[in-house]
């Protein structure tokens, strides 16, 4: 299982219990972020530390706490995905290369709007297409935590959740103490609660399985990066 997102975090806060679950079920599963985050607000005092260094420190300690051994992150410039191409190359090899079965990601909405995150989306699409054998999760939300997180100028966009996981106490807690090692982006703020409160009343993750000869749609919308 391939797991990609353009930012250090998007994996433990979208995908961090599927993660847990594959590798019990056997899968080796492969976790690459595309840029350090870079532009990321820092909410810690860094210590002399660049935003790129603590960024990169927060994620090991976020793939230590899901047990992943096998991660990789990027320097591509955060923010700039959708005007750049470089990494698109590289990504689409890196698909071939690995030619995993099942590639987790986000949706054309990119969930926040983020036009990183609907970039990315749009480069795995277009090489999956082009491949046979392999599943395509879209990241999606339901209830509470689409409220949360979901952007409404986005929520049209969002593909309703066709599968549904339900973490066990010990994967919430895996997952919401990985979030959390991303100390940095003050994500507390962002969710409005804490982990383990996070860990006892979301223990659930959606996803969508993509249609690969459906047109999609997108739309980029006015985000401030």
């Amino acid at each position: 299982m391939l797991v990609v997102f353009p930012h250090p975090d998007d994996e433990s806060v979208m995908a961090g219990g599927i993660i847990q679950r594959a590798m019990r079920r056997g899968f080796k599963v492969t976790v690459l972020t595309l840029t350090e985050g870079s532009r990321g607000k820092i909410h810690i005092n860094g210590k002399g530390r660049s935003v790129s260094e603590i960024r990169r420190q927060e994620m090991a300690e976020a793939m230590s706490r899901l047990g992943v051994m096998d991660w990789v992150m990027w320097k591509f410039d955060d923010g700039k995905l959708k005007r750049t191409k470089k990494w698109r190359e590289r990504l689409t090899t890196f698909i071939i290369d690995t030619h995993p079965g099942v590639v987790v990601t986000y949706d054309l909405s990119g969930v926040t709007g983020h036009p990183d995150h609907i970039s990315a989306s749009l480069v795995v699409l277009r090489v999956l297409r082009k491949m046979t054998g392999v599943y395509m999760l879209w990241v999606s939300f339901d209830g509470r935590m689409k409220e949360k997180i979901v952007d409404k100028r986005a929520a049209k966009y969002l593909h309703k959740p066709t599968l549904e996981l339900n973490m066990t106490i010990l994967e919430a807690r895996r997952k919401w103490r990985a979030v959390f090692a991303h100390r940095s982006q003050a994500l507390g703020g962002f969710l409005r609660s804490s982990w383990w409160l996070l860990m006892f009343w979301s223990r659930k993750e959606w996803y969508s399985e993509a249609k690969f000869e459906a047109k999609q749609r997108y739309k980029f919308v006015n985000f401030k990066i």
